[in-house]
C-alpha cells in the first residue's frame, strides 16, 4: 500500500514538473523544453496506472488532479508572478476541500472493511 501512495507522489511531481516546463518551453522554441515536458507527462501516467493498482481509480485521479491543479497553482504564483483573482483563490480552495473529503472518505471506507462482520 506504501509502495502505491509513493507512486501516486511521484505521478503528481512529474505532471507538475511536465506542466511548468510546458509554460517555459512555450515561451522559447527549445526543443529540450518540450522533450522534457512530453517524457515528465509520459512518467506521470505510468506511476499512475502503478498506483491505481492498490488505490482505488476514483480516489488516485481525484487526489492526482486536485493536488497537480494546487501545486501548478502555486508554481505559477511563486515562479511565473500569476496574481490570483478571488475566483481562482475559491475555486482552489474548493479544490483542496474536496481532496481532504475524498481522503476522509477512503479512511472511513477502511475502516468499515477492517471490522469484522458478525
Amino acid at each position: 500500500m506504501r509502495w502505491a501512495w509513493l507512486f501516486l507522489v511521484l505521478a503528481i511531481a512529474t505532471e507538475v514538473v511536465g506542466l511548468t516546463v510546458m509554460k517555459a518551453a512555450s515561451t522559447s522554441s527549445a526543443y529540450t523544453g518540450h522533450a522534457v515536458m512530453y517524457a515528465s507527462i509520459a512518467h506521470s501516467y505510468v506511476f499512475l496506472a502503478r498506483a491505481v493498482k492498490t488505490i482505488p481509480v476514483g480516489v488516485a485521479y481525484a487526489i492526482w488532479e486536485g493536488s497537480g491543479v494546487a501545486l501548478i497553482t502555486l508554481v505559477s504564483v511563486f515562479v511565473f508572478d500569476h496574481v490570483l483573482t478571488g475566483r481562482e483563490m475559491l475555486g482552489l480552495s474548493m479544490a483542496v476541500a474536496g481532496i481532504l473529503l475524498v481522503n476522509a472518505g477512503r479512511a472511513d471506507d477502511e475502516e468499515a472493511t477492517a471490522e469484522p462482520r458478525a
